[in-house]
């Protein structure tokens, strides 16, 4: 079995010190100044949010074709095969960019595997997405098989988030400007989804902050039957108090489940707003 290297993208919220993978940065602009969120990057989580709170304006760009080319031979001149598990294709065209570089380096390396997944996710349902594959490679999985399994575990996984503001989602032309008007006089909270094409979906609406993180808890618990022994990934923007809340209240329930905590990073965060809360688990 030829030696593989794991590669993705700075969408994937997970820390990423838990996995052997390669994270590519991304650009996040505030206030028209251009950053690099990702590993040896150049903004900080907190920094971010707090500017974007404070009025910052906040957008980011894809990957372009050229740094996927750049990383990806970085591996493949090695000798090592590529899997890159990459942001939805229904969100960004950063999947589109990679799959471009892919049938240009093949050429170049017909003797290397190069293969690209479209995860249909985003945040901390990629980074699970990631992280699990990560722990399959460990395990001494090959390729070909890896690419199966996550395909598989892509259709099986559940995530769900809530997010404490409108104006995010407004700017990203998400809800109509009246929409969220009444949402935020009446304190809606959005609860959404990534639905099958790896696009963004609102599914419910809560009225005030604890009803609608006592949602994520409440649907946990309906997959009990699945998770009870699993790894749950619980993403928070800017919001660690009401994380470990939820974290604390499930471990309750579930002595045995396993909750890693992370940050939602300001890729995600320019659209999602402080306050975003999410959890995914298979």
């Amino acid at each position: 079995m030829n030696p593989y290297q794991i590669i993705t993208d700075a969408t994937a919220d997970m820390d990423w010190k838990l996995w052997d993978t390669i994270v590519i940065p991304m650009e996040v602009r505030l206030n028209e100044l251009v950053y690099l969120y990702g590993p040896n990057g150049t903004i900080r989580t907190e920094d971010f949010y707090q500017e974007q709170q404070t009025g910052g304006k906040t957008s980011t760009s894809q990957i372009s074709p050229a740094e996927f080319h750049k990383v990806f031979e970085e591996s493949l001149s090695r000798g090592m095969d590529v899997l890159y598990l990459g942001f939805s294709s229904g969100m960004s065209g950063t999947f589109q960019n990679a799959s471009l570089i892919t049938a240009e380096l093949r050429e170049r390396y017909p003797h290397r595997q190069i293969a690209c997944v479209d995860t249909l996710a985003a945040s901390v349902l990629q980074g699970y997405l990631v992280y699990e594959a990560a722990r399959k490679k460990a395990e001494g999985i090959p390729l070909e098989e890896l690419v199966v399994w996550v395909k598989k575990l892509r259709e099986q996984a559940y995530c769900r988030f809530v997010v404490d503001g409108l104006d995010a989602l407004k700017r990203g032309g998400r809800i109509s400007a009246a929409t969220a008007f009444v949402g935020t006089t009446l304190q809606i909270k959005p609860v959404l989804k990534i639905n099958e094409k790896g696009l963004l979906q609102i599914i419910d609406k809560k009225r005030g902050r604890k009803k609608s993180i006592h949602d994520l808890l409440e649907y946990y618990q309906t997959q009990d039957k699945k998770t009870a022994n699993g790894v749950v990934v619980i993403g928070h923007g800017n919001c660690l108090k009401d994380a470990k809340a939820l974290k604390e209240a499930l471990q309750e329930q579930y002595p045995n489940t396993e909750v890693i905590l992370t940050e939602v990073g300001p890729v995600i965060g320019a659209h999602t707003g402080a306050g975003m809360l999410a959890i995914a688990f298979s």
